[in-house]
């Protein structure tokens, strides 16, 4: 098969790369960690400059809009491994959970937003704050609905069919109907843990789905650190901690790539022409 739903298959050639996909079977045996902190100052500034105005943009966005610069840019960090073949997509699309009100007993739901090569910043925003409004709005969503299908299963009949698809995944593509609703076939996953006032841990992959990526967001809080004059400084820093399949990029792609996402925030002006 030459290619599946939104990707195209890239030969791994016959080097060391090529054999990973079968020594190195899952994503969580094959993941990389990469802790990045950032200096939120200049993002910061340019959220308070551009309120109220057409470029107007929230924190997370920023971070999403960032991300999909770079997974254009390095459209090598926008591959995945299923079958033992690597595949290239063709969109940028990013996952995360929406908090449906900020409470305890709060129900969560997933967001999917598909960005395609020909969207500029302002279609990457409207989806995006588009898909955010659709989430909160309390109305059931096709991937609510969908778990909500799977759940009504008793035990054994749901273990078969998830295996069934898992093999349908691995030798053919991925099923239909889970097509643009599942949010685990995604090129990255967020998790926003600032925005709860938390830290951001090192997370796993799923082995589910297609998703090589995993974003966690920490709090923005104010860190001592080194100034431009080389004294100490109290600056409002964020960490970020990056999940990573090694067996799509090597090191040196990363690092380099990873080193562009930190650019763009800090210089959030870029981020107007993604």
């Amino acid at each position: 098969m030459a290619n599946r739903r939104g990707a195209t298959r890239v030969d791994l050639g016959r080097g060391f790369n090529a054999i990973f996909p079968y020594i190195m079977k899952g994503r969580n045996n094959s993941i990389a960690y990469y802790p990045m902190t950032i200096d939120c100052e200049p993002l910061l500034a340019y959220i308070e400059a551009v309120k109220g105005t057409e470029k107007e943009i929230s924190f997370f966005e920023a971070v999403l809009l960032a991300l999909t610069k770079i997974l254009r840019e390095r459209p090598t960090l926008n591959r995945y491994i299923i079958g033992r073949r690597l595949w290239q997509r063709q969109d940028v699309e990013l996952s995360f959970v929406a908090r449906r009100e900020y409470q305890l007993d709060s129900t969560e739901t997933n967001v999917y937003i598909k960005i395609k090569p020909e969207d500029d910043t302002a279609i990457a925003l409207a989806k995006i704050r588009g898909e955010i409004k659709t989430a909160k709005s309390g109305d059931e969503k096709d991937d609510d609905k969908l778990i909500e299908l799977f759940m009504r299963m008793p035990r054994g009949v749901l273990r078969v069919a998830l295996k069934a698809l898992d093999l349908w995944d691995f030798y053919f593509d991925t099923p239909g109907f889970l097509n643009g609703v599942d949010p685990l076939r995604c090129s990255a996953y967020l998790a926003n843990l600032g925005s709860v006032g938390m830290g951001a841990p090192y997370h796993h992959l799923f082995e589910w789905g297609t998703c090589s990526l995993f974003v966690c967001i920490g709090q923005v809080k104010p860190t001592v650190c080194v100034g431009d004059d080389g004294k100490p400084a109290v600056k409002r820093m964020v960490e970020l901690r990056i999940a990573l399949d090694e067996r799509i990029a090597d090191g040196y792609y990363d690092a380099r790539a990873l080193e562009l996402f930190t650019t763009y925030l800090t210089d959030p002006t870029q981020l107007e022409k993604i």
